[in-house]
């Protein structure tokens, strides 16, 4: 789930995955589709990149209230 929001949100801004990959910093476009993808965990410090660079909070990308929990 974390993975789609991170595409959703990044395709709202009309960016590509490596043009996300370069405003976060040391990552490749390669390694933030394993993430969107979900097959790859995703480290603290590489979330708050991400958030950074989308210009969101935490709240836009995971369900912290566990409100849409199904």
């Amino acid at each position: 789930m974390l993975g789609d929001n991170i595409r959703i949100e990044r395709a709202k801004r009309k960016l590509t995955q490596e043009q996300l990959a370069e405003m976060c910093g040391s990552m490749s476009g390669q390694h933030l589709g394993r993430i969107e993808k979900g097959e790859i965990d995703i480290r603290v410090t590489t979330l708050f990149s991400i958030l950074r660079a989308l210009g969101c909070e935490l709240k836009d990308l995971i369900d912290i209230h566990g409100e849409n929990n199904g």
